[in-house]
């Protein structure tokens, strides 16, 4: 998990704790700066992507953790626009998803592929 806030970053480890989960960690970074890091470039299935400006450059940057095939989750709510992000290869659009009507939040989802 990646969190720029100490605050919220310790909440994380903490959940982690409480829940016994394996393989898990915190990184108390913004996600841009674990792009000097090659071990995690096209490591990842899924990036979730909440409560940021959702920009072409951010995109441009995640894509670069997910292996061929893997998914970008964006989360987005009434503040957020009704249409998906215009993308560049290599990732497409795949579908959005109504989360919770009444709050207008839904689910975007991006693929990586060739």
């Amino acid at each position: 998990m990646v969190e720029s806030k100490t605050r919220k970053s310790a909440f994380l480890r903490e959940a982690i704790r409480q829940l016994n989960l394996t393989d898990t960690s915190v990184e108390t970074v913004r996600a841009e700066d674990l792009l000097t890091r090659p071990e995690l470039h096209e490591s990842q299935d899924l990036v979730s992507v909440r409560a940021v400006r959702v920009e072409q450059k951010l995109l441009t940057s995640i894509q670069a953790f997910l292996r061929l095939g893997g998914r970008i989750l964006l989360f987005r709510t009434s503040t957020g626009a009704d249409t998906p992000p215009l993308v560049a290869p290599p990732l497409v659009y795949e579908a959005t998803w109504t989360l919770v009507e009444n709050l207008r939040s839904r689910l975007i989802v991006l693929r990586k592929m060739l």
